[in-house]
Formats: C-alpha cells, sequence, structure tokens
C-alpha cells in the first residue's frame, strides 16, 4: 500500500521450513528497494506481534525502529501487543 512517499511493508513466509533463511529480509530489502528507486518512497511502515522475535528482529535488522506500541490481536492463540515501526530511507543500514 502506497499514500504520498510512504509505504506499507508486510512480508509473510508461510512455509516454516523455510523461516530464518534470509528470504523475509532479502524479499523486504528488494522491495523497499525498488519502491524508494523507481516510487520515490522515502518512509515505509511496518507492525509485528510482540512475540514474533524473528519478525521484530528482522525489521530492526533493516533499520526499521520502533515508534508505539498500539493494540493487540490474537496471534498463535494468544491476545498479543502488537509494535509498530518506521523506516526512513536515510536511515538506511542493511
Amino acid at each position: 500500500m502506497r499514500k504520498d512517499n510512504t509505504a506499507k511493508l508486510g512480508i509473510a513466509i508461510g512455509e516454516s521450513a523455510l523461516w530464518g533463511k534470509g528470504i523475509g529480509i532479502q524479499s523486504a530489502l528488494c522491495m523497499m528497494e525498488y519502491g524508494s528507486n523507481k516510487l520515490g518512497i522515502t518512509i515505509y511502515y511496518a507492525e509485528t506481534h510482540e512475540s514474533n522475535i524473528r519478525s521484530r528482529k528482522m525489521l530492526e535488522k533493516i533499520g526499521f525502529k520502533e515508534i508505539s506500541r498500539v493494540g493487540s490481536e490474537q496471534y498463535l492463540g494468544v491476545d498479543d501487543q502488537l509494535i509498530q515501526y518506521r523506516f526512513m530511507h536515510t536511515e538506511q543500514s542493511a
């Protein structure tokens, strides 16, 4: 989703045998590179669950910064805190 020069980033690797192999981070970086270079996107937003440690580490490795903890929803059968992140293109560190 894109609005002005911002976009929401979402990654889902459904096959658990593929988790932890770097596919998510490479996919995110490719999408962000395309968005920045071809669409002029300068700010990306993402959201994940507090207990989804892999997703949180991936976002932080790319350079996303936590900006809030608003809301909760069911994740793996438990009510879980949502964490919102932002990445500004000038902060690119991956």
